[in-house]
């Protein structure tokens, strides 16, 4: 009757859309993207989540203690006030979106992400949205339920979002129409071009937003006549910023040779491989010749947000999570 429950998915997979979606027809619930420049500290979410409680239980006066931001006391005594006074059938549902973009600057180490508390009451859940992580490096020490849901495990259902998601943007008056046309002198159906696309994307919604506000007649990509299919594009400009985001994000330019080493290898790699061909590949280069498994397992764990993890005959593999975003990384290293 209470606890955390946490989406998961890779960048671009469509969690933020999905909070936002269950916001809006849940407009009870409290929401918090730190998606959002400048939200991404623990004292800016403690002040404006209390804010939000604050005017649920009393909305004339909605008056912050100067120390709201010392921790989760205050945020764990407005959950316990709203708590007591919820009927039966009435639940809080607290939803934070974006938990991988905290500056862990804003708070100690060693406390919860965002200062969320380590107990729930009854009757209140919390919904949070963030890329793949390692367990033990989850910034969440909790004793209360809780469970999780990796959108990578639900490819049909992902791929059919996906579709629906193109065939909506078609139907957008004075854009999608526009579009049509150009689809129709290129493809022998919509329906073509919807199944290329949804394929082409990997089911990864930034990839498919960004796409489609490209496609004549909309601005053209720079550089050359579009061409997408195949991967044989330039990518779009907004997609390159969100990717160099994630690229500064993996340390960009401050990679260190060893992090250089095994991405070359990811990026010049079309499928997954595993830590042993990793390996195997960097001991060509005597300047890796004393590097272990052991050292590439540490560089892929700090980078564990955006890869994709399979089992292929008995083994661990490992691949960026988007061709495009490969593409992007190869002409970086």
């Amino acid at each position: 009757n209470h606890g955390y429950f946490t989406l998961i998915g890779s960048p671009g997979s469509g969690k933020s859309a999905i909070l936002a979606n269950y916001t809006i027809h849940n407009p009870q619930t409290v929401y918090y993207t730190a998606e959002v420049e400048g939200k991404n500290r623990a004292d800016e979410f403690l002040i404006t989540i209390c804010t939000q409680l604050i005017q649920k239980i009393n909305s004339q006066n909605p008056t912050l203690p100067d120390n709201v931001t010392e921790g989760s006391w205050y945020l764990s005594l407005l959950l316990q006030k709203i708590s007591d006074n919820l009927t039966a059938e009435e639940k809080l549902i607290v939803v934070v979106d974006g938990c991988d973009n905290l500056d862990r600057q804003s708070q100690p180490r060693d406390s919860n992400i965002f200062y969320l508390p380590r107990y729930l009451p009854k009757q209140v859940y919390f919904l949070l949205a963030r890329r793949p992580f390692l367990r033990a490096k989850s910034g969440l020490l909790i004793e209360t339920p809780a469970e999780t849901l990796n959108l990578e495990e639900y490819p049909e259902q992902n791929q059919e979002d996906a579709r629906a998601y193109v065939e909506h943007y078609l139907a957008i008056p004075g854009v999608g129409a526009n579009i049509k046309s150009w689809v129709a002198e290129n493809y022998r159906s919509e329906a073509e071009f919807c199944r290329e696309l949804v394929v082409e994307s990997g089911n990864n919604f930034m990839y498919l937003s960004r796409v489609l506000g490209v496609i004549p007649p909309n601005p053209p990509l720079e550089g050359g006549d579009w061409n997408w299919r195949g991967g044989d594009m330039n990518l779009p400009a907004s997609l390159e910023e969100y990717y160099q985001g994630l690229w500064q994000k993996m340390g960009g330019e401050s990679l260190s040779e060893i992090e250089l080493g095994v991405l070359r290898v990811l990026v010049q790699e079309e499928e997954a491989v595993s830590v042993e061909v990793i390996e195997r590949s960097l001991s060509v280069n005597a300047q890796f010749i004393d590097v272990d498994e052991y050292d590439i397992e540490e560089v892929l764990e700090t980078w564990v947000e955006f890869l994709h993890q399979q089992e292929i005959g008995g083994e661990i593999c490992y691949s960026l999570y988007h061709w495009s975003f490969r593409d992007f990384l190869r002409l970086r290293v």
